[in-house]
């Protein structure tokens, strides 16, 4: 039996596929194993969002054929699609873009001489797990269309594609039948889902009438597809966590425009005022970049006063890198790695800073955690469903499951419980 090693750079997305690679190929008798042993084959699903995430491919690949110099390691993923030449010279056995994908584990079963029943392609499973997580992510659709100007996934992905309403349920209640509590939906750009005549809020209410799982929690959103019936119908059903991500990348109006947003920074001020306003313990986090070509010193301090004025409780910060074949890598005004990274600290102190404050209003206040399994020494982690990591002391009768857990302090960005009060009531109760 062949055994085969999966790593995966980036994204949810991503991490998703390798998932689809690893069931797919089981019925050919592949054996998944980590990637940190030895495997006769290797795939690297690689990543191209900044610099540092092709850096982090290349590493990887490297990796495998250290680990296997004889083994087969094959490549695929936004970088691969982006820059093929760049990834053959790297003694790679294979390449396949993100086009090809669907067709990978027919090329794998080539290249150990195992026939294959098809093409590969439309013989993609449905997941039924995801491989050392106690949640699972969804995939609802892939592309993306807005072409914005920094960005290179538009290209490396395509247009936007929907998957089918009826393949979406059948894998969340799988994934609930092999007991997940809770799955996080994911793509490129999810708030362009449109399938069936169903766009993402229509999607959301089908798949709770569709399914019985405990939680469903969105992953990124553009700050425009926060709209009224998203928000009622996240107030009306308690099984979508009271978690929002926005992909905002800048609080200045001309910093916006250059990037080719579609929105101005009071938009976003307005839109995260109405989410706290309206779901009760809601977190939202958000993305941001730093030093976007022609980011002056007024325009990062428009950006570090939304964060400042706005309700963002976690934040995910980027310096700013050029990727080849975008508008913004050609553009004057270039802001040095220094400022840049000047830059970087002073906001991601503010996030550390707004981020206590969130914690420190949950103190003292039940929470609906989910411990995952995996022991930490003598503790186990979990994530609550408004998105905060809470420790408490080991006990397995928690592990994989969603608890009424009180914190009583915070440790570093966690919190921590010493008050389990039981589990929280079974699915079917959950069902709304």
């Amino acid at each position: 039996m062949p055994t085969i090693a999966f790593a995966s750079v980036g994204c949810k997305l991503n991490r998703y596929e390798i998932q689809v690679m690893s069931e797919a190929l089981r019925p050919y008798g592949f054996e998944t194993v980590p990637f940190s042993k030895p495997a006769d084959c290797y795939v690297i699903n690689t990543c191209s969002v900044t610099s540092d995430a092709d850096l982090s491919s290349r590493q990887l690949i490297r990796r495998a054929r250290r680990r296997n110099p004889l083994g087969k390691v094959i490549a695929t993923g936004c970088y691969a699609q982006l820059q093929p030449d760049d990834i053959k010279e790297l003694d790679v056995d294979a390449v396949i873009s993100n086009r090809d994908k669907e067709n990978l584990p027919a090329v794998i079963c080539q290249l150990f001489d195992i026939p294959v029943n098809l093409d590969g392609r439309g013989n993609i499973p449905i997941i039924t797990g995801m491989m050392g997580m106690t949640r699972a992510f969804v995939k609802i659709q892939d592309g993306c269309d807005d072409e914005c100007t920094f960005c290179t996934i538009w290209m490396a992905r395509g247009p936007v594609r929907s998957r089918q309403v009826y393949q979406i349920i059948e894998e969340i209640n799988k994934l609930s039948e092999n007991d997940y509590k809770e799955v996080a939906l994911t793509g490129v750009h999810i708030g362009k889902y449109n399938n069936d005549g169903l766009d993402f809020t229509g999607l959301l209410r089908t798949l709770l009438l569709g399914t019985s799982i405990p939680r469903i929690r969105l992953s990124s959103l553009n700050p425009t597809e926060i709209t009224d019936d998203l928000i009622a119908l996240m107030i009306e059903h308690k099984r979508l966590c009271p978690h929002i991500h926005l992909s905002v990348q800048a609080g200045d109006d001309g910093i916006l425009q250059a990037m080719g947003r579609k929105y101005r920074a009071a938009d976003v001020l307005a839109i995260t005022k109405q989410l706290t306003d309206s779901i009760p313990n809601i977190t939202i986090g958000a993305d941001f970049i730093v030093g976007f070509p022609g980011e002056s010193i007024e325009a990062f301090e428009n950006t570090r006063h939304l964060i400042a004025e706005g309700d963002f409780h976690h934040l995910h910060i980027f310096p700013y890198s050029d990727r080849p074949g975008t508008n913004a890598s050609i553009l004057d005004g270039k802001v040095t790695a220094g400022e840049k990274a000047r830059r970087t600290a002073m906001l991601r102190e503010l996030g550390h800073t707004k981020r206590i404050q969130h914690l420190e209003s949950f103190v003292g206040k039940p929470l609906h955690v989910l411990f995952e399994n995996r022991e930490l020494k003598s503790n186990m982690t979990g994530l609550s469903d408004n998105y905060l990591r809470v420790d408490a002391a080991l006990d397995r009768r928690f592990l994989g499951e969603i608890v009424e857990a009180v914190p009583y302090e915070i440790c570093g960005d966690h919190l921590i419980t010493n008050a389990i009060t039981g589990t929280v009531p079974d699915k079917k109760e959950l069902t709304f």
